[in-house]
């Protein structure tokens, strides 16, 4: 969305002119070093999904303005974003598929050192003629919640080999994505008996890595086995403290036609409902019942919740990439009152 009117710093959040995002900073701060704290004391080390909120201000407080520690991304055009504003260790999710890709990859490693996720043979043979010390590779895991990957053991063994024997680029490890809470065993089960397969064959990844970018982070998972090296994590910045988040989209009452009802001026051109419709923070009995391109239609038991026009809504994405990437500026919320406007660095970089 376009900036809307600006308010001055200082003004309290829900006079902010609306539909809008809403970061609170020290919800935010704590959540991330709540997340630290669970791997203090493991072998295995929290690398943040920047791609999930886009933005280098969230980015460098994950990473304590340590440009050189390693983020995630999703895609190749959002690890140009965070190169251009000084991160030199970004890992892609997106293998650079085509000519305009390869020939941006090339570009992008003078700036940072890189390191793509390849599935099979194709993605491998696309980087045939690179012999650039900042470029790694990661071989993808398949499990039953993803079955993008390197299809059987044999398979990877013969590409471990190609690679580390016909070509000058670094082979880093293995990753597996869980895209469900039920699916994080199969993950560690899957690319931990890929690790054993390949060190039978006297072969060792230096980096076992587990993406759970769009799960809640947990303390289970500082429970990882000592293998595991690294955990990806796009969710933690706004979910761990509890059951209030760090990010809410704000919007307002418009109109109440009828007790139990109220239209709200965000729909889905403000919040994505690909993923799911939003939930109702401050109003927790309320539901969102469905939305249209500008509106949300609320419903809530009158004997509970009085809405009345112009009262504000706050509303949890279903998905925090997916609502990020629908503002061009998040506002910085400190003691309820608006502390900055930050932009959304790398928005609308799907490729």
């Amino acid at each position: 969305m376009e900036r809307p009117t600006s308010k001055p710093i200082g003004h309290h959040y829900l006079e902010l002119d609306t539909p809008t995002m809403v970061v609170n900073t020290d919800l935010l701060k704590s959540n991330i070093e709540n997340a630290k704290s669970y791997f203090k004391d493991t072998s295995c080390k929290l690398i943040p999904n920047v791609g999930t909120h886009g933005t280098a201000e969230i980015a460098r407080y994950q990473t304590n303005s340590n440009q050189d520690l390693p983020v995630f991304v999703d895609t190749l055009q959002q690890a140009q974003s965070f190169a251009n504003i000084g991160f030199k260790n970004i890992i892609i999710e997106s293998p650079p598929v085509g000519v305009g890709k390869i020939e941006s990859l090339g570009q992008l490693l003078d700036a940072a050192h890189i390191t793509v996720s390849l599935s099979n043979l194709a993605h491998l043979s696309l980087l045939q003629g690179f012999s650039r010390a900042n470029l790694s590779v990661l071989f993808r895991i398949p499990n039953k919640s993803d079955s993008v990957g390197i299809e059987t053991h044999q398979e990877l063994l013969e590409l471990v080999k190609l690679l580390t024997e016909h070509f000058e680029i670094n082979w880093k490890g293995l990753i597996s994505v869980s895209k469900g809470s039920d699916s994080f065993e199969g993950s560690l089960k899957e690319i931990l008996s890929a690790e054993s397969f390949l060190q039978s064959h006297s072969l060792t990844s230096s980096e076992l890595l587990i993406n759970t970018s769009n799960q809640s982070l947990s303390k289970a998972h500082s429970n990882l086995p000592s293998k595991i090296t690294g955990l990806i994590s796009g969710n933690y910045p706004f979910e761990v403290n509890g059951s209030v988040p760090a990010c809410s989209i704000v919007a307002t009452v418009m109109s109440t036609p009828e007790p139990g009802r109220a239209y709200i001026d965000c729909g889905q051109k403000s919040i994505s409902i690909d993923r799911g419709v939003p939930s109702v923070v401050n109003y927790g009995k309320a539901l969102i019942e469905k939305m249209s391109a500008e509106h949300g239609y609320l419903v809530f038991d009158i004997n509970d919740i009085n809405l009345k026009i112009g009262d504000k809504v706050l509303l949890r994405p279903a998905n925090y990439s997916d609502a990020f990437n629908l503002y061009d500026f998040i506002n910085l919320i400190k003691n309820d009152r608006l502390e900055s406007v930050i932009e959304t660095t790398a928005r609308g970089t799907f490729k």
